[in-house]
């Protein structure tokens, strides 16, 4: 299979040069992962899928979540309690946690570090987690940490009180956002820039693995923390900095690491289908709560109209750009919250009856291609708009990913044909783009978004007005006005009836987006390295990885 996998993509000289950067002097580690540079693994800051994984097997949230479940399960706490009809949280900590230097794990420890994730000089992009906290988004806005729902009852007692009832708080409380902070690490006044205390040697964790080296731009070396709980199944993990798909491919070909995620679009391909054709059992895919979709800039004419928005929602081939764009199975979508995961929400009703949040209807569902295309013009008419009466729409993408390149040249071919329009594509480098998307700068941009916590609140939440994630222009007080019932809402059948609602106006009438396809995840796991769950969430548990008795080198 190497042979067919490197007759397919071009190797670069830079990718070669780190491919073999890769043959360490030393020892190699029991588990070597290929990976992206990380920027950092302070938990408070850290945002990327690579660093998640990493500071989750550095540091130990309250809870964890069960990869096989997706059920909370107990972390640096041992057991809770919940009153006051859901909205407080008691927290019992585990009387044998320990920081990597001996020193208990108290609950003060959680409560400074949430407070520096409130911080806004610590510029945590996940802060807003804790907004279900009282007092919390107060805190963040002015200061002043004990109006806060965060207090130390005593060491091993955590009293958390909410605004409202939560029904994925225990979700919230296993994030590396709201991991404890040792009190030696810094506050947010220096933890922002000042990353010195994050280095080996510096670095006191909680969790199953220390930090034991960082060389940058091509290692991280973690190794079993002696004072954890539960002791680590691997000595130790290496995270690769191979920095490019091809790299990372050949690597793991070769046998010089064990887990790769990212590749290139081609590789996919092919192995996708050695594992249709049964030949390759360590090609691992499976759904995300995720979804793929457009951001369409409604500040800018004629994109400001929702009838225009409407029917370049409705011109979009979907399932032909499933079917012939992409490589995993993934289905089409016409809503934002995914379809594939919706059984990973339920709520309890009256009676033991389960709640599982229904999706409205999306724009055009039940109409063949051709019936979608005829009301995309219709909607094109209804905004006044005639084929080659508007000027050129232009679609942005980021220049590292090229499957964004095709995906983008279908839909520009889509437009054209089926409402004359004159569509233009820009590519450009991701920090620009994302500049360009912050500055309201685009017409329409791809995006996607991957649920932090499994409830529809964390994708229907940020397109409320002003949110730091909406970055389309609109707003709609409707809209508003049903998120924020179903935030008091203490009967989940009636909150996911009013998320329903909302839902339903973001994607079937106002369409500031456009939802394209609800995605999948792949990566390659060598044989023998068991325990490693595939997550919905895209974060692997690489803190619960071991090697089985099954292992052989380069089995297939």
């Amino acid at each position: 299979m190497i042979r067919t996998l490197l007759a397919i993509i071009i190797v670069p000289g830079g990718a070669v040069l780190l491919f073999l950067a890769l043959s360490p002097h030393e020892r190699r580690a029991d588990f070597v992962v290929a990976s992206e540079e990380l920027r950092t693994i302070d938990p408070q800051r850290a945002s990327f899928l690579e660093e998640i994984e990493v500071c989750n097997a550095l540091v130990e949230p309250l809870t964890r979540t069960d990869p096989a479940t997706q059920a909370a399960v107990p972390g640096a706490a041992a057991s809770w309690t919940v009153g006051a009809g859901g909205a407080e949280y008691l927290f019992s900590l585990r009387p044998d946690a320990r920081w990597s230097d001996g020193r208990p794990v108290v609950a003060d420890d959680f409560r400074r570090a949430w407070l520096r994730a409130l911080d806004p000089r610590t510029r945590s992009q996940y802060a807003s987690l804790l907004f279900v906290i009282r007092g919390a988004a107060e805190f963040q806005r002015s200061g002043g940490g004990e109006s806060v729902g965060i207090a130390a009852v005593d060491d091993r007692t955590l009293r958390v009180t909410l605004t409202g009832p939560c029904p994925y708080f225990l979700d919230l409380t296993s994030f590396v956002t709201l991991a404890p902070l040792h009190p030696s690490a810094p506050g947010a006044d220096t933890g922002g820039g000042d990353a010195r205390w994050t280095r080996p040697g510096r670095l006191v964790s909680n969790g199953p693995y220390v930090l034991a080296a960082w060389d940058f731009k091509r290692r991280i070396l973690l190794t079993r923390n002696p004072h954890y709980h539960t002791p680590a199944a691997m000595e130790s993990i290496e995270i690769a900095m191979t920095g490019d798909p091809n790299s990372g491919l050949i690597a793991y070909e070769t046998g010089r690491v064990d887990l790769v995620r990212t590749l290139d679009t081609a590789a996919i391909r092919a192995l996708a289908s050695e594992k249709a054709a049964g030949r390759r059992s360590d090609f691992h895919v499976g759904e995300r709560f995720a979804t793929y979709f457009f951001r369409v800039n409604c500040s800018r004419p004629p994109l400001d109209q929702a009838a225009f928005r409407r029917a370049l929602a409705l011109a979009i081939d979907k399932e032909a750009l499933c079917g012939s764009v992409l490589s995993l199975g993934e289905r089409l979508a016409d809503t934002l919250v995914p379809r594939t995961c919706l059984e990973l929400m339920p709520r309890a009703g009256p009676g033991g009856a389960t709640i599982l949040y229904e999706p409205p209807a999306g724009l055009g569902a039940g109409l063949s291609a051709a019936e979608r295309g005829a009301a995309a013009r219709r909607e094109l008419a209804a905004a006044g708009i005639t084929a080659g009466g508007v000027r050129p729409i232009e679609i942005a993408y980021p220049s590292d990913q090229p499957l964004q390149r095709r995906i983008a040249e279908a839909v520009q071919q889509m437009w054209r044909e089926r409402l004359g329009l004159r569509v233009e594509l820009r590519v450009m480098e991701r920090n620009v783009l994302s500049a360009r998307i912050r500055a309201l700068d685009y017409d329409v941009v791809r995006s996607d978004w991957y649920g932090d916590y499994l409830d529809p609140a964390t994708f229907l939440e940020m397109f409320t007005t002003g949110n730091g994630q909406n970055r389309t222009g609109w707003g709609s007080a409707a809209y508003d006005a049903l998120i924020a019932a179903a935030g008091r809402e203490d009967d989940d059948a009636r909150r996911y009836e009013l998320f329903g609602r909302a839902e339903r106006l973001l994607c079937g009438e106002e369409v500031p987006i456009i939802p394209v396809y609800f995605k999948r995840g792949q990566f390659l796991l060598r044989p023998g390295i068991e325990e490693l769950h595939d997550s919905v969430r895209d974060a692997l548990p690489l803190h619960l990885a071991q090697r089985g008795s099954r292992v052989a080198a380069g089995a297939r």
